[in-house]
């Protein structure tokens, strides 16, 4: 009864957070001119369309790349491609669940210990120190983006504004860094108190999650998951290669928006689609599959304050760049779990 609940629950919020990404969607295009969207799309360079799905594959390479480099500082002997492959299968995952994009650290993990028979709670802190990597990676190439926009100022965009924003994004990434580099046993103290306030409180009413989150068993996966943290960390050779694929895979997604637009005729500051790309990702974190609807609606709204071209062509141009960074991340990722579980049901037979 209770995996049935499970089910039941699991289905709802899919089905919850795909009607609010239609939702979201619907009001876009009600709220703007569908035959504008329409025409500016039909007459989109389709060498420039191909040319940002090229940039979006190649991003999702360097990502899983990141995550491979990682992974070999933990265990040497894993095959990369199929690192590779159980990325793309669990970027599938994160693009199509609820809230998908929050757990992705997990979802990653998950998919990749199973397909290679690994222990999940080693393989997650490999994963998590990679997501990481890609989230700072991410936070460089908007500072890069803003740093161009201050030596040449565009005029929809506020110097002073653009100024503060970059002083808070490198003080998150400086007050980030040192708290990971010199007090990562921060995190194992945070963790016990967060799980000794959930067990006083959930756990009267859960014998569950009283069990599970007992003294010692929380001490015990919390010292492993950082010594697996450790291990793959450790080597500052392997840390700079995987950031340096992580920054390319960022410049590649943010140069997929750029061109996006530049192929219905709606051009934007380089470094704007820079600063642009990663901070859309805050609202990837909303209910929707893979940000469906709400990243739409933000980037073309902020696009929109910017730029002089029409709204609709501005839409137009990041439905080239959803297509391509969303629908064909999940076609790809969808192909690499068939594949995956093709392989599994042929080494069982």
């Amino acid at each position: 009864m209770a995996t049935v609940s499970k089910e039941r629950a699991g289905y709802g919020r899919l089905l919850l957070g795909v009607g609010l990404a239609v939702v979201l969607l619907g009001g876009l295009f009600l709220t703007l001119d569908v035959h504008a969207i329409l025409g500016a799309l039909s007459d989109a360079d389709i060498g420039l369309v191909a040319l940002a799905a090229v940039l979006s594959l190649l991003a999702q390479l360097c990502w899983s790349l990141t995550t491979t480099t990682i992974l070999e500082g933990v265990d040497g002997s894993l095959p990369r491609r199929r690192i590779q492959l159980g990325y793309l299968s669990g970027t599938f995952g994160k693009q199509v669940l609820p809230f998908g994009n929050a757990g992705g650290s997990a979802i990653l993990a998950y998919v990749i210990a199973e397909d290679l028979d690994r222990r999940f709670r080693d393989v997650f802190a490999a994963v998590t120190a990679s997501e990481l990597l890609v989230f700072v990676g991410s936070v460089g190439v908007a500072m890069i983006g803003l740093v161009s926009l201050l030596v040449s100022p565009y005029a929809g965009l506020s110097k002073p504004l653009i100024l503060a924003v970059l002083t808070v994004s490198v003080l998150t990434l400086a007050v980030g860094g040192a708290l990971l580099a010199y007090r990562i046993h921060v995190v194992g103290t945070v963790v016990e108190r967060v799980a000794w306030l959930l067990r006083a409180t959930i756990g009267r009413i859960s014998v569950r999650v009283n069990r599970s989150l007992a003294p010692h068993r929380v001490r015990s996966g919390t010292d492993s998951f950082l010594t697996a943290f450790g291990t793959a960390t450790g080597e500052t050779r392997r840390l700079v290669v995987a950031a340096t694929v992580a920054v390319l895979g960022w410049l590649a997604f943010s140069m997929a928006l750029y061109v996006g637009l530049l192929a219905v005729g709606a051009p934007i500051p380089l470094g704007f689609a820079l600063f642009l790309t990663p901070a859309a990702g805050v609202v990837t974190l909303l209910p929707t599959p893979g940000g469906l609807g709400s990243t739409e609606i933000g980037l073309t709204a902020a696009i929109t304050v910017v730029v002089t071209s029409p709204p609709a062509v501005v839409a137009a141009g990041v439905i080239v760049f959803r297509l391509v960074t969303y629908w064909l991340v999940v076609a790809a990722g969808g192909l690499a779990s068939l594949y995956l579980s093709a392989t599994v049901w042929h080494a069982l037979d």
